[in-house]
């Protein structure tokens, strides 16, 4: 619905959002006010979106946590939209102080309208009337990124990295062609430079090679946010708010050169395996058990079925994956449907790897190649799921180091 609630409005109306690495001590939000007046001297009119100061959402979790791990209604959104909004303030004085004119703004504010659902809500519309009449004015919106309301004014928050979403959602409404996203790393690396030491920068990814990459542990950008500008067909512009130069582009496929038939090597390192057995057979119980999930907004990655070894004819045994945030939810939700025969085993210190790239369309043995690296380290898989340009598998996370470096040398992805 972003659409339905656009204006027109400065063509040189530039979003930009800065992480919580970004704005994580003073030093380094003076430094940003002092790139966006930069910026705006240069003819931009910005709009900026901010998160919360590095570490302050992990600790307003923790203190939630601590009192409840399986509270996620109102007040727990309250409590982590609270950091997103000292950032605000923060940043604005920063902008004040060198002369700009600036404006502080919470979701209400802007009118960023979300459903209600709490710790992971999506954005429904966006009332541009506000920012369009600040950025008129010379004045530069400030906006909280991570959180919306909801029809009736409940505090929302879109899920961890949420903001990206925030950024990539206004810039849809206010008809921007592009969206930068400042991180703390310079660019979207071929590995997590801190896992694979020969990991190389990327000048450019397709949109659906970064939602894979999103969906299987690259923290690099939000999912949703990718997911709106592929709708959108908005140009992404990661790059670092410590440095002055480009990063990676995120594009669509038809603007780009020529495809690697791997691009990425992606991972997770915070996997939970779930092993029921048994449960009782057919899809009736795998449909009420998954919606039951979705529900929760509980997403369930990797599933794979197989006959029981119970000796009743009429039950299976069933693995899922699932985020390890997600695991307290879980096991209550396992608590009130299982019967006390089911037997329910957590596999913790798990972790996802995953090969990446939009040419393994084309080309055959990505799959034979990717399992051979398994097989040459004995390393046991104990889930696998694919797609048209991925294939990922669950492995322990005492060898994901040695798996992830094996493969970025295996697809040629190496400095």
């Amino acid at each position: 619905m972003l659409e339905e609630m656009a204006m027109q409005v400065d063509k040189n109306i530039v979003v930009k959002k800065f992480g919580g690495t970004s704005v994580g001590a003073l030093e380094r939000i003076e430094n940003v006010a002092t790139r966006v007046i930069r910026d705006q001297s240069r003819g931009e009119s910005p709009v900026i979106v901010v998160s919360a100061m590095s570490g302050e959402t992990n600790r307003l979790v923790r203190l939630a946590n601590d009192l409840d791990p399986y509270y996620r209604g109102a007040a727990y959104d309250m409590l982590l939209a609270s950091g997103e909004q000292v950032a605000v303030a923060l940043l604005t004085i920063a902008l004040e102080k060198r002369g700009a004119k600036a404006a502080p703004l919470l979701a209400h504010q802007v009118g960023i309208q979300t459903d209600a659902l709490f710790s992971k809500a999506r954005i429904r519309s966006i009332d541009t009337t506000k920012i369009s009449s600040l950025v008129e004015q010379n004045i530069i919106p400030v906006v909280a990124g991570f959180q919306g309301v909801t029809e009736d004014d409940q505090i929302t928050t879109l899920g961890r990295g949420g903001s990206d979403t925030t950024a990539v959602a206004l810039t849809a409404a206010l008809k921007g062609s592009a969206c930068e996203i400042y991180t703390d790393v310079p660019a979207v690396y071929s590995a997590d430079p801190r896992l694979v030491a020969k990991a190389r920068e990327l000048k450019t990814v397709t949109f659906e090679e970064m939602m894979e990459m999103a969906s299987v542990g690259s923290k690099v950008l939000h999912f949703r946010a990718v997911e709106i500008a592929a709708k959108y067909n908005i140009k992404i512009h990661s790059r670092s708010s410590f440095e002055d130069r480009d990063g990676t582009w995120v594009m669509a496929e038809e603007n780009m050169l020529e495809n690697p038939v791997v691009s990425s090597v992606t991972h997770d390192p915070s996997t939970v395996v779930i092993q029921l057995n048994p449960v009782p057979a057919g899809a009736a119980f795998l449909a009420n058990l998954f919606a039951r999930l979705a529900e929760k907004n509980i997403v369930v990655d990797i599933i794979t079925q197989s006959a029981s070894d119970s000796p009743s004819a009429h039950t299976q045994r069933l693995h899922f994956s699932i985020p390890e945030e997600d695991l307290p939810q879980t096991q209550k939700l396992l608590q009130e449907i299982l019967k006390n025969e089911t037997e329910v085993k957590v596999m913790r210190d798990m972790a996802k790897i995953s090969v990446i790239g939009v040419g393994m369309k084309n080309h055959p043995g990505v799959a034979a190649r990717f399992f051979k690296i398994f097989k040459e380290r004995n390393v046991d898989v104990h889930l696998v799921t694919t797609s048209d340009i991925k294939i990922s598998a669950v492995v322990a996370k005492s060898q994901l180091k040695e798996v992830a470096e094996a493969l970025h040398t295996e697809f040629d992805l190496d400095v």
